[in-house]
């Protein structure tokens, strides 16, 4: 293959290119030395460095008692001898000899990537500890601020994401994974059981929930609601934070205004973030409104008997948080803000 994701000496992903595949079978450290002059420009003008960042925190070199790669399939280093460059390694119960360039400590896979009638091959060498949980996260981690939800498949079934290791899972050089991506419908949660209308902004007063969720996430909008009265008009500035405090670092930030008229029996206007925000498990996030105009006459829908964890649609639980910051008039219990819409 011309191009290999491979991490180099500090962790992070390098994309290489047109690599003499000697070379990429050799493990970190034990790559050949550059040649001077023309060949070594040439080698070094062929290296594409990579975008993206991952970092794999167990990354080790082979010692005695580690598994590694070997032509007859994994085994376990009995001895390393580096004045013959030779190890020995236990293979099906089997002691045998090989030359170091024989072995691997990284399990080069093919991935085939499926998206919107499109397909592309590419090569990443994820080390031989990894599990099916990193290479989940590896793959997820390439779309980050896209909506595209990813599905691996390997030998047929779908990629689990636990940590059976590549051995267990059986995947070697030759294996081949397929990553079938598609724009994936967002969920909705709700927090609220009632529904009432009365609710006016204060006028130094704003409107904030904070909330957690138990697996990783992409915070795609959120809904405020709408007036009661008919041709009433809220409008004000709305964000999305870190963390549990009104003056949290920002994350995204907009403005929004709805009306109420006739033809509209909706209660709830979506405010839709420009591109989905990741928020991982047990992260917290807050959704700060400061809508204004309710009170000239007009009231909004508030909602009522709230619930402070929420099992959502995608295996999804959101726990909601009360919002720290002087002036909060919406609470787990009480409020504004009903609706989060999420990518699970």
């Amino acid at each position: 293959t011309d191009r290999l994701w491979k991490l180099d000496e500090n962790q992070k992903w390098e994309l290489f290119s047109h690599l003499d595949s000697a070379t990429l079978g050799m493990t970190n450290g034990e790559q050949k030395p550059k040649e001077s002059g023309t060949t070594q420009e040439s080698t070094a003008k062929k290296q594409k460095p990579s975008t993206q960042f991952f970092y794999f925190s167990k990354v080790k070199q082979e010692v005695k008692g580690s598994v590694i790669y070997t032509p007859k399939g994994y085994g376990v280093i009995q001895n390393i001898a580096t004045d013959k460059n030779i190890i020995t390694v236990k293979v099906n119960n089997e002691i045998i000899d090989f030359e170091r360039h024989e072995v691997q400590n990284e399990i080069p896979i093919e991935f085939t990537y499926v998206q919107q009638g499109s397909k592309r091959v590419e090569k990443i060498s994820f080390p031989i500890q990894s599990t099916a949980k990193d290479i989940s996260d590896k793959i997820i981690n390439e779309n980050l601020e896209g909506v595209y939800v990813s599905r691996l498949f390997y030998k047929g079934k779908e990629l689990p994401q636990t940590n059976e290791n590549l051995e267990k899972l059986g995947i070697t050089p030759a294996s081949k994974i397929l990553v079938v991506s598609s724009l994936g419908k967002f969920y909705v949660v709700n927090r609220f059981k009632q529904v009432y209308n009365g609710w006016g902004f204060g006028t130094n007063s704003f409107e904030g929930i904070s909330f957690s969720v138990s697996k990783d996430c992409r915070i795609a909008g959120f809904g405020v609601y709408t007036p009661y009265q008919k041709d009433k008009t809220i409008s004000g500035a709305v964000r999305l934070v870190q963390g549990q405090s009104k003056d949290g670092p920002v994350v995204w930030e907009g403005e929004t205004s709805c009306t109420k008229n006739d033809e509209e029996n909706e209660k709830i206007h979506r405010v839709m973030l420009d591109r989905p925000a990741m928020l991982k498990a047990g992260e917290i996030m807050s959704i700060i409104s400061e809508m204004k105009g309710a009170n000239n006459g007009g009231t909004v829908y508030y909602g009522n008997m709230g619930v402070a964890t929420v099992a959502g649609d995608g295996e999804a639980t959101f726990t909601f948080l009360q919002c720290n910051g002087p002036m909060n008039q919406t609470n787990v219990y009480s409020g504004q803000i009903p609706e989060i819409y999420y990518y699970a």
